[in-house]
């Protein structure tokens, strides 16, 4: 289990705010952007599930990250985990329809388990797939309201196959939209717009406006801060913590690792913590291949960047930087465009509202800033 749910920040006002947005009547359905590990799958499932719960909704939980290749298979099984009774007096009253041909799946519900599906003929699988979450849907709908939570959407714009299941979902969404409702969440800007933003998408106008995720402040640490007190009768300073805390870009699980550390080891300092989980995480999603796989101007790109988000790529002014950093008399905006479209494709750089560009991770912006050659 993760360190996140453990110790885990209630936010019930957050889940009733959910809850009555979708509630109101015209809001079907919603979407919310965060990066990952700021906490929105930990919300979804200790905060919103037992609030619709006590709301009167059956609940399905879908993780399309575990299953990026083919999300049908994860669709599927979130619904009929939900359709599946809680209690064994009702399982024993209580027989499943046969589920889809060829699915294996490991790890218990809940947690996240590898799921594979020997594919003979891959469009009938889909199409096989796409009519089994309608007849899930309906099955669900049918008892009571239904809650389909849809953690990290922008895998149903991965190939033409997860956009079929989105276009499954689009039709049950669509079909039962007076007792169904939905929130779909992502990591990606540039991803969760080519499924919903896009006037191409698969779920455009479906997921409404993509909507930040408010995360979590100083709150958090005020609360760890007591757990922490409790368990080794020492003190967290607040006020360090909650630097520490932004100093990994509000993401709850690095700043949970720093204090169990310093729980572990009583002579470990909040200092000394905070930075071996900055150098654990550099190595984790190794930014050094990151920016040894980009070109000259990418680079350069994410410089700019980095030291002002703001910047405008095609003005004047950056693409003389650009020029001089680059030793070439002159770019043309053609030039930056094509490599800007590669870090947008490569989900290393997304474009927020306000024109704002900003990295799609934060400990690798973190990394840009502080370990990136200056010379590239």
């Amino acid at each position: 289990m993760e360190l996140n749910q453990i110790w885990h920040c209630p936010r019930p006002e957050l889940a009733k705010r959910y809850l009555a947005l979708l509630q109101a009547g015209p809001v079907v359905s919603t979407t919310v952007f965060a990066p990952r590990r700021t906490g929105k799958t930990v919300f979804l499932r200790k905060d919103l599930t037992p609030a619709a719960d006590a709301a009167g909704f059956t609940v399905a939980y879908v993780d399309l990250w575990q299953t990026r290749l083919n999300p049908g298979i994860a669709i599927v099984r979130g619904l009929e985990e939900a359709l599946t009774p809680r209690t064994l007096a009702q399982k024993a009253l209580h027989k499943l329809h046969e589920p889809v041909k060829k699915v294996k799946a490991s790890g218990s519900a809940g947690e996240k388990g590898a799921i594979e599906v020997e594919l003979g003929d891959a469009k009938k699988e889909a199409t096989e797939l796409a009519l089994r979450i309608e007849e899930l849907v309906v099955k669900l709908v049918s008892k009571k309201k239904l809650l389909l939570l849809v953690d990290e959407a922008q895998e149903l714009a991965r190939n033409k196959e997860n956009e079929l299941m989105a276009m499954a979902l689009r039709t049950a969404i669509t079909k039962n939209s007076d007792k169904l409702r939905v929130v779909f969440t992502g990591s990606s800007r540039t991803q969760l717009a080519n499924v919903f933003s896009n006037s191409t998408a698969p779920l455009f106008s479906v997921g409404a406006a993509v909507q930040e995720f408010p995360l979590l402040g100083r709150e958090l640490v005020e609360f760890v801060a007591k757990k922490f007190q409790v368990a080794s009768g020492r003190t967290l300073d607040v006020a360090a913590g909650w630097t520490a805390f932004q100093e990994f870009h509000q993401q709850p699980e690095p700043f949970l690792s720093v204090v169990v550390a310093m729980l572990m080891d009583p002579s470990l300092t909040l200092e000394r913590a905070v930075a071996t989980e900055k150098a654990e995480q550099d190595k984790e999603e190794n930014h050094e291949g990151t920016w040894a796989s980009l070109d000259a101007m990418q680079r350069q790109l994410l410089l700019l960047f980095v030291n002002d988000p703001h910047a405008k790529p095609f003005g004047k002014a950056a693409l003389a930087k650009l020029a001089k950093a680059l030793g070439v008399p002159s770019l043309a905006p053609s030039d930056v465009q094509y490599s800007l479209n590669n870090l947008k494709s490569k989900t290393i750089i997304s474009k927020a509202p306000g024109g704002v560009h900003t990295f799609e991770s934060a400990a690798f912006e973190r990394w840009v800033r502080t370990l990136a050659p200056v010379n590239p």
